[in-house]
């Protein structure tokens, strides 16, 4: 009797661990139970307790990060999907910014000039005369580099100084008074300045005078040197009228932060001239600072409501790249937290790869589970992908193809759909396709608000 206890436990024990290395069933759709091949429980050692539960908490970890990173995935979809539709509406609102965004300031800065020519006074005698000079002012008065105002700054080194390069304001005259008007213009500047500077070396109307020739052909080193002479000679009751054309110039040569600089000086000194205002809300314009813009604008409504309306041009500027601004900065925004998302989304599917790696290394290989009556689960194993090693055999060293073949979460961890560089290419196809859209003018402001955006969650607008 005890013989046969015996023989039946062995062949209990036998019999079990013959269940735990193969037998592994599911309850399917159609109520059939029938066997799992890629379970993760087909251990190589399905005696040791202690693989089993170590293989129990990888095939956990492994799921509940799959799980995290679909959502996270989801989740992604619907923000792309946010991303697109705000796309769509900066597309319609950048038609504007096809006119408005090659703007200048040009006429402002006409009109401002115009303003300060007025306040000029010319008592001075003018015996001498020259018909053929050109108002080189330092050729007029002794002076030394130490001697200039704003020495300091960036824009008058010799360097930048050489480089820097205006258009020639003439061809703005032509614009609108015609190329024989905008000539004679040209002509009688240069023929008071010159005249004048040969008899009033000392006064600074006619440096300014000078200045003013120099912008009116494009010779930005004279009309600098001119315009700082000016205001070195200036007294301070008119010192804002060379500060505002040395500070138009330098906007002009998209030296804006320097510019900035002496025309808030001008303002200053000249705080009831609305020209000044004007040049000032014009360069913030540019600068894309449209807060500051307006404010300068509206203090130039209440000193001059004419000039105000003349500025008309330079406010549409403000009111069509402000919201653009807005919404680029916005879409920019959610790129990177879109990018950053996909980061996140690689790091769980790197997670997961490392536990199922863990998991795929205790398992029997699955193409080893199916008998000769598993045919239709060797055919549907059969259309899965595979995954195959060369190696060779310990006895004859000669080399042996190993096959095995992917489980449901290596498929779709292999795909697409997780694929890191494919997302970001996705994502990053939004901020280039803006690029693309927008007006080459309006491309350097792009890049300054792609630089300086952060992360935004995406959300979208209630209906």
């Amino acid at each position: 009797m005890r013989h046969w206890m015996l023989l039946i436990i062995g062949t209990m024990v036998f019999t079990i661990n013959r269940i735990l290395a193969s037998n592994h069933y599911v309850m399917k759709e159609d109520g059939f139970i029938k066997r799992r091949l890629d379970s993760p429980f087909h251990l190589r050692q399905p005696e040791n307790l202690l693989k089993f539960l170590n293989q129990m908490h990888c095939n956990d970890q492994a799921e509940e990060g799959f799980k995290k990173m679909q959502r996270r995935r989801n989740r992604l979809d619907d923000h792309i999907l946010i991303t697109a539709q705000l796309m769509q509406q900066i597309i319609e609102k950048s038609k504007c910014a096809r006119i408005y965004v090659k703007l200048k300031g040009a006429g402002d800065y006409l009109r401002t000039t115009g303003a300060s020519l007025k306040r000029l006074r010319f008592p001075e005698k003018m015996e001498k005369d020259e018909k053929n000079g050109e108002p080189v002012c330092k050729n007029y008065i002794d002076v030394t580099n130490a001697d200039y105002v704003y020495n300091k700054l960036r824009s008058f080194t010799s360097e930048v100084v050489q480089s820097m390069k205006i258009e020639r304001e003439e061809h703005l005259l032509q614009e609108e008074f015609g190329l024989k008007d905008a000539e004679s213009v040209t002509e009688t500047m240069r023929n008071i300045a010159v005249k004048g500077l040969l008899n009033n070396p000392q006064s600074w109307k006619f440096h300014m005078l000078g200045s003013y020739y120099w912008r009116l052909v494009g010779n930005v080193k004279n009309a600098l040197e001119c315009a700082r002479l000016s205001v070195l000679l200036a007294p301070e009751e008119s010192r804002d009228i060379p500060l505002l054309s040395l500070g138009t110039i330098l906007v002009r040569a998209k030296m804006w932060d320097d510019a900035e600089i002496i025309l808030n000086a001008a303002v200053n000194n000249g705080s009831e001239h609305s020209e000044n205002y004007v040049a000032l809300a014009t360069l913030f314009a540019l600068k894309h600072n449209f807060k500051r813009a307006r404010e300068y604008f509206k203090i130039v409504e209440k000193l001059n409501t004419v000039m105000y309306s003349s500025t008309y041009t330079m406010r549409q500027y403000i009111d069509c790249l402000e919201p653009l601004d807005n919404e680029a900065s916005k879409l920019f925004g959610y790129v990177k937290y879109m990018m950053r998302e996909i980061k996140d989304v690689n790091k769980l599917r790197q997670d997961v790869t490392v536990y199922q790696n863990k998991i795929i290394q205790q398992q029997v290989p699955l193409a080893s589970r199916y008998n000769n009556n598993d045919a239709q689960l060797k055919t549907n194993l059969l259309s899965r992908y595979q995954y195959c090693s060369t190696r060779q055999a310990s006895d004859t060293q000669a080399s042996t193809v190993f096959c095995d073949f992917y489980s449901d979460l290596q498929m779709q961890l292999e795909s697409k759909q997780f694929d890191a560089e494919l997302l970001e290419w996705q994502v990053n196809h939004y901020k280039n396709r803006l690029f693309e859209r927008m007006p080459k003018e309006y491309k350097s402001q792009l890049e300054f608000l792609y630089n300086t955006a952060k992360p935004i969650l995406p959300i979208r607008k209630n209906t």
